[in-house]
């Protein structure tokens, strides 16, 4: 026999054909196992999803009628809805004084259905007076880089379909969405 070595066989080819499986196992775990970790740690930042900071936010103060909500991920924000039997002034009033109270800035009301021709906009609460009850609307605050947005939709508006599991919806009930962002724009007013 010769010491010539046959083109494409190596030192690493040298080894039985279990033995470079058993690597490629190993190897194929590990990285399975860094990605898994990295997905756990970053994969809500990179997808989009709730934020550990926007989820605090949710929890600053607690939602009307003392709820405590599981927020979901939106494409830039993090939602959380619920159904309510309370008023457009009540619940907005509600959400105006917690995030006032809790160093947000209010920046407007909005009242609107636009088929029936009703649009109102307002800096207060009391703005949106002129608007029938039975219309929805909304309100829209800020804090450093965070936005923060309650729309509430009245009794037969909302999406029974997307009401937290668990929850009795019935006709008479309205609608709250709460959003939460720090994504520039986040999709709603400044």
């Amino acid at each position: 026999m010769s010491s010539q070595q046959i083109p494409g066989q190596g030192p690493a080819l040298s080894h039985p054909w279990y033995r470079r499986r058993l690597d490629m196992l190993v190897f194929s775990i590990v990285v399975g196992l860094c990605a898994l970790l990295g997905l756990v740690l970053f994969g809500p930042v990179l997808l989009g999803g709730c934020s550990t900071e926007e989820r605090a936010v949710y929890e600053e103060f607690s939602h009307y009628g003392d709820r405590q909500l599981e927020p979901y991920s939106g494409e830039v924000s993090c939602n959380a809805r619920y159904p309510t039997r309370a008023s457009r002034d009540e619940i907005l009033g509600y959400y105006d004084e917690q995030l006032r109270v809790n160093g947000w800035e209010v920046g407007g009301y909005w009242a609107a259905d636009p088929p029936k021709g009703i649009e109102v906009f307002g800096e207060q609460l009391s703005d949106l007076s002129e608007a029938p009850e039975s219309v929805g609307g909304g309100l829209g605050a800020r804090r450093g880089d965070y936005r923060y947005a309650v729309t509430y939709s009245p009794p037969g508006a909302g999406d029974p379909g997307e009401t937290p599991e668990g929850e009795e919806v019935s006709a008479e009930d309205a609608e709250v969405v709460v959003e939460v962002t720090n994504a520039p724009g986040g999709g709603f007013p400044k």
